[in-house]
């Protein structure tokens, strides 16, 4: 098999059901709120003083402290979430297990009982704080290869920009044991 992608070696927990006309719907919606959840009102903000950013000369200063400033502000956010008991609930899917390895657009899982050719709903989970669950709909390409087919464009760098980091880590592990 070959996968136009390079690969890193990624332990994540990962929740998918195979989509059929009776939950379809309910996932759809499920997505859509995910997505909805990630674009508030804060990433707007932080996004209009990006593009701000872009036109002024001042060094992007005023970006790195919006972009520390909306961190600060979800981290109390989740915080305040779990003292007051409010936890997101999602939807039940029918099976869990771990990614194996993570590629731009693909996911490689541990166990091997995908249905060849089937369309899943996904929820994986990124180490960030606070936790992210990233919704996903994926291809099966093989019994234990997903194709991701849709995925939120926040959601989108944010997983590219996880294997990035898993990729610089490698190199740096690779660049260390050389000496």
């Amino acid at each position: 098999m070959h996968l136009e992608t390079r690969l890193v070696e990624a332990k994540l927990n990962i929740e998918y059901q195979l989509l059929d006309d009776s939950m379809e719907s309910k996932f759809v919606e499920e997505y859509n709120t995910i997505i909805q959840a990630h674009n508030n009102s804060i990433d707007k903000w932080l996004r209009s003083l990006q593009t701000k950013s872009g036109d002024c000369k001042c060094g992007g200063g005023s970006l790195i402290l919006g972009e520390m400033l909306v961190h600060i502000y979800k981290k109390l956010e989740y915080i305040e979430s779990l003292i007051a008991g409010s936890e997101v609930s999602y939807i039940p899917l029918e099976n869990t297990s771990q990614t194996k390895q993570l590629g731009h657009g693909i996911i490689l899982l541990d166990s091997l009982n995908l249905q060849k050719g089937g369309k899943y709903y996904v929820r994986l989970s990124l180490p960030t704080f606070p936790p992210r669950h990233i919704p996903l709909f994926v291809t099966a390409i093989e019994n234990n290869v997903l194709q991701i087919v849709k995925i939120g464009d926040r959601d989108l760098k944010d997983y590219d920009s996880y294997i990035v980091g898993v990729e610089r880590e490698m190199l740096k592990a690779r660049k260390s044991q050389s000496f």
